[in-house]
């Protein structure tokens, strides 16, 4: 289902606005939409101020790349789990397994075999 227009939205929050004893339930029945829309679209509201929805930039690889490309290139046949102990040894945050998967492989390297290796068709994210 297609997201309801920027202009339905800023409506839809100023109309509810306005009626402070109106719940979600009779919202949506104004609009003819559901009640979850009604929420989401108010609780984005609620939380950054305008009706736009945005991406969500917090996410972001908390690896530097530059330490485990070294750490790639001097240790090829250390498991996940290692590379994940020796970053807390090194920065003294953990992270999770997932977290240092897409950081091996925005790195550039892929999981052939049974073993990390140098992908040439993976082009590394650059810092």
């Amino acid at each position: 289902m297609a997201q309801p227009s920027i202009d339905l939205r800023r409506h839809l929050v100023a109309v509810h606005e306005s009626n402070k004893g109106w719940t979600y339930a009779a919202t949506a029945k104004l609009f003819g939409i559901d009640e979850a829309t009604v929420r989401r679209v108010l609780h984005c509201y609620w939380d950054t101020g305008d009706v736009l929805y945005r991406r969500n930039t917090k996410r972001r690889i908390a690896i530097d790349l530059d330490w485990l490309r070294q750490h790639l290139e001097a240790n090829p046949e250390a498991r996940l789990v290692d590379r994940i102990t020796a970053w807390k040894a090194e920065s003294g945050r953990p992270v999770s397994i997932a977290a240092m998967w897409l950081a091996v492989r925005a790195c550039g390297w892929a999981y052939q075999d049974r073993r990390w290796v140098a992908d040439r068709k993976i082009a590394p994210i650059s810092k």
